[in-house]
């Protein structure tokens, strides 16, 4: 039945077509669909939990010395809040 799902997915047929062809119910065929598509799936590899592995580039905005930001000579060697932001340039 796997191969005949599979020539129906490379043809141009409707389902009622390829169906009434190999003297088949649609149910029938949709069944076979379904564990078709399922044992494809179960032979692809899958990635742990959905994730993707990321590759991560250093900023060029990051100095060697960890240096985060610099407002008028004070220097951040890490991330501060906005608020902060706002209160030191009021």
């Amino acid at each position: 039945m796997f191969g005949l799902i599979a020539e129906h997915e490379s043809s141009e047929m409707t389902v009622k077509d390829f169906c009434e062809l190999y003297d088949m119910a649609q149910g029938t065929y949709y069944y076979w669909q379904k564990k078709y598509h399922a044992s494809l799936e179960e032979k692809r590899p899958s990635s742990p939990g959905g994730f993707r592995l990321l590759e991560v580039e250093q900023s060029p905005a990051f100095e060697e010395d960890g240096l985060f930001a610099e407002y008028r000579g004070i220097k951040f060697y890490r991330a501060v809040s906005v608020d902060f932001f706002k209160a030191l340039i009021s």
